[in-house]
This record gives structure tokens, sequence and C-alpha cells, in this order.
């Protein structure tokens, strides 16, 4: 299942497809804000699409699901 992570404050994207290793989906969340540090700073956020454009509640817990 596809998912794009979606930076709140500049609209920054990383699609990724799930089920993945959940250290390496940390790893590509903090590429969308690591780019300058006001993503942890200011607490911006990320959205989670689906591949339909519906919001992801908790895209780590989807990705538990589909490991299933």
């Amino acid at each position: 299942m596809k998912v794009k992570l979606v930076c709140q404050r500049d609209n920054e994207t990383k699609e990724v497809d799930l089920p993945m290793n959940e250290e390496e989906l940390l790893r590509i969340q903090g590429t969308v804000l690591d780019r300058d540090t006001l993503g942890y700073v200011a607490g911006i956020g990320i959205k989670y699409y689906d591949e339909q454009g519906n919001e992801v509640e908790n895209i780590f817990l989807l990705n538990r699901q589909l490991q299933k």
C-alpha cells in the first residue's frame, strides 16, 4: 500500500510502500522534517494520505497491521 507523507509547512512529500521496516519509516519521516530544524523546534507536523487521498491517522499502526 502506498502512503504519502506530507509536511504541513511546505508540502514536502515522500511516498512509501507499506508494510516496511519501522526504523526505515522513521528515517524517511525524519527526512521530510530534517531539511531544516524548524520541523522539530516549531512542532511542524506531517500528514499521511493513502492511495485514494484519505488521511491516515497513524501510519505506524497501519504499518503494523499490514505486517500481520
